[in-house]
């Protein structure tokens, strides 16, 4: 039965692989060997195939995958030895892939020092590895995070941060440092916040980045269409709004602009 179960899942696997759709899958949810025959066909056939990388295979394995083309999502938890991340990095580069790296821990820097976290996100940010953070768990150093995104440019790759509460005037150097940046408006106040916002979207635009703007309240219409109109990605978190809504036609222009990939960490519907 355990065999007819994994053949199971290996012949699904490769059926969604020879759609040529995106794939998005979890390291333990089959062997190295399928993954390695369905990334080949997926790829192949003009699709991209995602691995979630839980710390299941060995980093050579990884390798090999990558070669292959799949897209690592990996973070610190899974891959806290920098050179891990940079043989990843390199061998995504050949299999024209990407590897994301999402930061969950803390970074502490003095004027005297620089920590342990802050030295492995500053080799990260040289590797060309994808940097995703975020401040939902603790305060970020907007100056750290604007060199690193600035380090990530340089790398050919992008630092990607997710922000919690009202936009902070630090994300306007971070923006114009070529880092994408990701807020909600939980907690926006148009006539307090919009100009900062303003400004963070036309620095990101400038820099060859953006700004993605998570519209999960009753968001104002006026304050929204301006953030169109500068430029921002809008993404909604109710996909069918009442054609009667002032959001409406504003949803639909939103549709009309792609969010490339590598601006998000798996998935747009949420912030992680």
């Amino acid at each position: 039965m355990a065999n007819e179960k994994n053949e199971s899942k290996v012949f699904e696997l490769l059926s969604r692989a020879e759609s040529g759709t995106e794939i998005t899958i979890r390291d333990d949810q089959n062997d190295f060997a399928a993954f390695l025959d369905s990334a080949r066909l997926c790829r192949e056939k003009g699709g991209r195939f995602r691995l979630i990388d839980t710390g299941k295979f060995g980093v050579f394995e990884l390798e090999w995958l990558a070669q292959a083309g799949v897209d690592i999502y990996t973070s610190d938890e899974a891959r806290p030895k920098k050179a891990e991340v940079e043989l990843l990095a390199g061998a995504c580069s050949k299999g024209q892939a990407v590897v994301a790296y999402f930061y969950q821990g803390s970074i502490r820097r003095n004027k005297e020092s620089v920590s342990a976290p802050a030295s492995l996100l500053q080799d990260i940010s040289q590797s060309g590895a994808y940097l995703h953070l975020s401040n939902r768990d603790g305060e970020r150093d907007f100056s750290f995070l604007s060199e690193s995104a600035y380090a990530c440019r340089q790398a050919g790759a992008w630092l990607v941060y997710y922000h919690y509460g009202r936009p902070a005037a630090g994300l306007k150097d971070l923006a114009g440092s070529g880092g994408w940046i990701h807020l909600s408006d939980r907690g926006f106040e148009p006539r307090e916040d919009s100009a900062l916002l303003l400004d963070v979207v036309k620095r990101a635009a400038a820099a060859g980045a953006g700004l993605v703007f998570h519209v999960e309240e009753a968001a104002s219409a006026s304050a929204l269409r301006d953030v169109l109109q500068a430029g921002a990605f809008v993404l909604f978190k109710r996909p069918g709004l009442d054609y009667k809504s002032p959001l409406w036609p504003l949803q639909q222009h939103a549709r009309r602009k792609d969010l490339d990939f590598r601006a998000y960490y798996l998935y747009t519907t949420i912030l992680p």
